[in-house]
C-alpha cells in the first residue's frame, strides 16, 4: 500500500480543524468555502481537491472523530449488553463534545451529509455485529434473506438513533450523554444483546 503523501495529509488535517473551529462558531448555512480555505491556509482550489463543499468537509471531519468509538464497537469482547451501552456512551459522548458544531448544522434537522454520515456509520456497526452475531436477530416470516433482515435492523437502530441526536440538539441537549444512552437502548430490541 502506497503511504499518502504527507502534504495531503496536513492539508485535509487543518482543513478538518478550519471547518469544526469555525462550525463551532457558526451556522454552517452560512460559512463559505472561501473562508474555510483561509482559516486553513490554502487556496479555493485546493479546497476542492479534498472536498465538494463545506458540508461534505464537515461530515468528513465528524467521521474521522467518530470512527475511534466505531472500531471500539466493532472490536469489543466484552458481554453484547455492555458492548451497547459503551457503543451509545461514546456516540452520544462525541455528540455532546461537539454540540456547538452539531446544533450549528441542524436546519432544522441534521444537514446533509453529516446525516448521511451519522447513519451510514451506525448502520455499517451493526450489520457488521449482526453478521458476526447471526443468531441474535429474529428473522420474520416471508422471502426476506438473514442478510435483508440484518440490513432492514441495522438501517431502522441507525435511523432511530440518528433521530435520538436530532431530538436530543433540538430540545437543548439536556442531560448527559449517559442520560441520552441509557435512554435510547431502554427503548431498543432486547435482542440486541441477547447471546
Amino acid at each position: 500500500m502506497t503511504e499518502p503523501d504527507p502534504r495531503q495529509v496536513r492539508t485535509r488535517a487543518a482543513l478538518h480543524r478550519a471547518v469544526v473551529e469555525t462550525v463551532e462558531r457558526m451556522p454552517l448555512a452560512d460559512v463559505s468555502v472561501a473562508a474555510i480555505a483561509r482559516a486553513a491556509g490554502i487556496s479555493r482550489d485546493t479546497f476542492y481537491r479534498h472536498a465538494t463543499g463545506v458540508a461534505d468537509l464537515l461530515a468528513s471531519a465528524l467521521a474521522e472523530r467518530i470512527d475511534a468509538a466505531v472500531d471500539e464497537f466493532a472490536t469489543f469482547e466484552g458481554e453484547a449488553r455492555e458492548r451497547f451501552e459503551r457503543g451509545e456512551h461514546q456516540l452520544f459522548a462525541h455528540v455532546s463534545g461537539h454540540r456547538a458544531v452539531y446544533l450549528n448544522a441542524m436546519a432544522p434537522g441534521l444537514a446533509e451529509p453529516v446525516r448521511g454520515m451519522l447513519v451510514g456509520r451506525i448502520e455499517q456497526a451493526l450489520v457488521e455485529y449482526l453478521d458476526t452475531h447471526p443468531g441474535v436477530a429474529p428473522i420474520a416470516a416471508g422471502d426476506l434473506s438473514r442478510a435483508d433482515h440484518h440490513a432492514l435492523y441495522a438501517a431502522y437502530g441507525a435511523a432511530g438513533t440518528v433521530g435520538v441526536i436530532e431530538h436530543w440538539l433540538r430540545s437543548g441537549a439536556a442531560g448527559d450523554a449517559d442520560d441520552i444512552a441509557r435512554s435510547t437502548l431502554a427503548v431498543s430490541a432486547p435482542w440486541w444483546w441477547a447471546e
